[in-house]
């Protein structure tokens, strides 16, 4: 017996046990991980569902109405009330972009101040009212460069070139544009390019 207490006997091993536990644990991970990325990926990277910001058929069609009738108020030079303090100003809806109609880039001179001759660029795009077909729209783009260039010669460098001036000058060139081409074919003037030397 002395033989018996001296020789340790052998443990058995669990033999897989182990690892089938670690395995089940990583697989479980990157399930979870991957569900999480399929639900939270489209929140935090722009996707999302569309249908649930999508309005009803009714408002959809008084929000289209309603944005018509801001691109009417603009082309007239019709002012908002400002809104009162402690209220954020809503955001303007601008409705939908059916066609566009791109502009050669216009350079005129204008007098600054000091009395030189300084140089600016503007690129423009027209949107179209839904129905202009850019084709049809074609013939009157010289009268809507003539429009442009025509606002530009009429005032001088520092108003043009000052940024807080800015929102003034794409305000009255859609007027300009929009009352030389009528309302029945541009809704909208946007300076796509604006250079001054």
């Amino acid at each position: 017996m002395s033989e018996e207490a001296s020789e340790p006997k052998p443990v058995e091993k669990k033999k897989g046990k182990g690892k089938l536990v670690g395995i089940l644990v990583a697989l479980a991970l990157i399930l979870g991980a991957g569900a999480a990325g399929a639900v939270l990926a489209p929140k935090y990277l722009g996707g999302g569902d569309k249908a649930a910001h999508k309005p009803a058929e009714g408002e959809e069609e008084a929000a289209a109405e309603g944005s018509e009738e801001k691109g009417d108020a603009e082309a007239h030079g019709d002012e908002e009330k400002p809104a009162e303090e402690g209220e954020s100003k809503p955001k303007k809806e601008q409705g939908d972009v059916h066609e566009i109609q791109g502009l050669e880039a216009i350079v005129v001179d204008t007098r600054s101040a000091d009395g030189n001759l300084r140089h600016i660029k503007v690129g423009l795009s027209i949107e179209l009212v839904e129905g202009t077909k850019e084709a049809e729209f074609k013939a009157y783009v010289p009268r809507a460069r003539e429009a442009a260039i025509g606002y530009f010669r009429t005032r001088d460098f520092e108003q043009l070139s000052d940024p807080k001036n800015f929102t003034q000058v794409v305000k009255d060139l859609n007027k300009e544009i929009i009352l030389a081409v009528g309302k029945k074919r541009a809704k909208r003037i946007v300076i796509t390019d604006f250079v001054a030397q």
